[in-house]
């Protein structure tokens, strides 16, 4: 029996039978390999198609965000435009107050974000005279006392048109609206702040528009000299005005005569001037 055993296994210890045993298993390793290797390179040129498509749909998403906030932001701007049509002011003086409220920003150190954000909020500052009668709105000359109630009434019904919106630059027009108007003494209004209880960028933008209405002229006045204006943003620092602002708005002053000069009001007005 041991014999017929050995005579059996016998081949098994051949050195060709040990190659021929040695090379199927090797081919059946091979065949293996490539196939799992096929495999990783399709799931690999899968995971890159995956990639490739997550990136151009982000992209798109990226565009669709972005032309509809520029749709947004012009909307806006042209429904500003409507208020300013129904007031003696021109749209040149809702370019001219943007900029110099980017101006004082900018001297003030914000980011370029918040920057922009002003910039883009600030001509919303008197969108609520859409809510106030010709009669008032249009009147030339100087208002009565209930008159002026009525007047004010202005910077609650601009906050009202523009309040508990998602959007950054409506909330900040909603701010704006609400607050320019108020003083750094308190004396101001709808509701009488005062100092740092006036948001910030309500007191950049009292600077902006009080300067660039009393360097222009209206149907009730006539410009004031550049001396009187400036004498007169002076003499109200720390009273009408937070010194802050002021201070950040007479610095680099050449850069705010140029934009008095840049956009008079004969300017041809471009919705891309201030949608950017």
């Amino acid at each position: 029996a041991g014999m017929i055993a050995l005579w059996a296994i016998a081949p098994l210890h051949h050195p060709l039978n040990r190659c021929a045993v040695t090379g199927g298993a090797l081919r059946r390793v091979l065949v293996e390999f490539i196939a799992r290797s096929n495999n990783m390179l399709a799931l690999r040129a899968h995971q890159r198609n995956l990639q490739d498509r997550v990136s151009w749909l982000a992209q798109e998403v990226e565009k669709a965000t972005a032309d509809i906030l520029l749709r947004e932001r012009e909307i806006v701007l042209r429904l500003s435009r409507a208020a300013e049509f129904r007031d003696p002011e021109t749209g040149s003086h809702i370019l001219r107050m943007a900029h110099y409220s980017r101006h004082i920003a900018r001297n003030l150190g914000l980011t370029e974000a918040v920057q922009k954000r002003l910039f883009e909020a600030a001509p919303m500052h008197d969108i609520g005279k859409l809510g106030v009668p010709d009669v008032i709105l249009l009147k030339p000359g100087r208002l009565r006392p209930e008159e002026f109630e009525i007047m004010k009434m202005h910077a609650i019904h601009g906050y009202d048109i523009l309040k508990n919106s998602a959007s950054d630059v409506l909330q900040a027009g909603a701010e704006i609206a609400l607050t320019h108007h108020e003083k750094f003494d308190g004396s101001g209004y709808p509701r009488g702040l005062s100092g740092t209880e006036i948001p910030l960028f309500g007191r950049i933008v009292a600077v902006a528009d009080v300067f660039d209405a009393l360097t222009t002229k209206r149907p009730y006045k006539e410009a004031w000299p550049m001396e009187k204006a400036t004498g007169f943003i002076i003499e109200n620092s720390g009273k009408h005005f937070d010194p802050a602002c002021v201070n950040a708005f007479f610095k680099s002053w050449d850069k705010v005569l140029d934009i008095g000069l840049q956009f008079q009001d004969d300017y041809s007005f471009s919705i891309d001037e201030v949608v950017v």
